[in-house]
């Protein structure tokens, strides 16, 4: 699932910043270089890192909240029932919304840049957009701070989780390592924690599993490996893929353990009160300054059984 640029990031503010300059500046022959400053390549915001695979696996981002020091997460659950007509004994059913409410604290994040007119003028003679560098850095480690929130919940905050320790989700434990079992071993270890989860939400489309995070020993190794060494060519991967269409297999670094999980915003989803802005830049006689800030409260898992856990494989 591809994730929404406009979730992640105020493209007005990037475009803003690519657009509205008007800072006359020019190389040693007089001529105009504010091209170089203008130009930003719009693919910069389609960039995937192979690393952030918990970002890039479609867990929707929620932007509600804007400068709020919380965000409310609110679900509301429908109860009642109806009652038999004629039953003169008792009132008549009452179907009514119960709502659940659970507040998350924002954090706010932020970086600079700062470049002189001689680091423009050198990288201009070396056809270097320099702007568009620096860019590129604020994204990627926004990217990355975001992927690491998602997986373990934001550092130092009380109370916050991600999808790799959240107690909520039910956890099977395998019965060996991943290098100490057969191609079938593996497979069923890995085929269960999918289907024992998709049971426990019963088959519901909001709820069910439809991706499963991997550490890379893990990863590698069902790559590589024969399901079955009885003349079949099919890896456990493979096999896991035709059985399971519609899950995608992910790899991460950060994985320590299996993680079956939907990312359904019924089911979870990223609070990012506001996404990654980027101011314009300001020049200060010789000198540019760029910042960039964004506020995220971190991952709101709505529904406990929309992910589950494998573990000592």
């Amino acid at each position: 699932m591809t994730r929404k640029v406009k979730q992640f990031f105020n493209v007005k503010s990037f475009k803003d910043f690519a657009n509205g300059l008007d800072i006359p500046v020019t190389d040693s022959a007089g001529v105009l270089i504010k091209e170089n400053l203008k130009h930003i390549d719009p693919t910069i915001f389609e960039k995937k890192y192979p690393a952030l695979a918990f970002l890039n696996s479609g867990i929707q981002a929620d932007n509600s909240g804007g400068y709020s020091q919380v965000v409310e997460s609110l679900r509301t659950l429908g109860q009642g029932e109806f009652k038999t007509s004629g039953d003169r004994s008792s009132d008549k059913g009452k179907i009514s919304l119960k709502g659940e409410t659970n507040l998350i604290q924002v954090i706010s994040r932020e970086a600079e840049s700062e470049w002189s007119e001689s680091d423009l003028q050198t990288a201009a003679l070396q056809n270097i957009n320099i702007q568009q560098k620096l860019l590129g850095y604020h994204l990627e480690q926004y990217q990355r701070e975001v992927d690491a929130i998602i997986a373990n919940g934001v550092a130092d905050k009380a109370g916050s989780v991600g999808l790799l320790n959240n107690s909520d989700f039910a956890t099977a434990a395998s019965g060996d390592t991943i290098d100490n079992l057969t191609g079938i071993q593996a497979y069923e270890a890995i085929a269960s924690c999918i289907t024992d989860q998709h049971n426990a939400v019963n088959n519901t489309p909001e709820y069910i599993a439809n991706a499963v995070m991997l550490p890379v020993n893990i990863y590698n190794h069902i790559s590589r490996e024969i399901l079955n060494s009885a003349g079949s060519e099919k890896t456990i991967l493979s096999a896991l893929k035709v059985n399971f269409p519609d899950v995608a297999f992910y790899v991460s670094f950060r994985a320590t353990k299996v993680c079956a999980y939907s990312t359904s915003g019924e089911a979870m989803k990223i609070r990012i009160p506001l996404a990654l802005t980027v101011s314009p830049i300001v020049r200060l006689g010789f000198k540019y300054k760029v910042e960039s800030n964004y506020r995220i409260a971190g991952l709101d898992i709505l529904e406990s059984s929309a992910g589950r856990y494998l573990t000592g494989l």
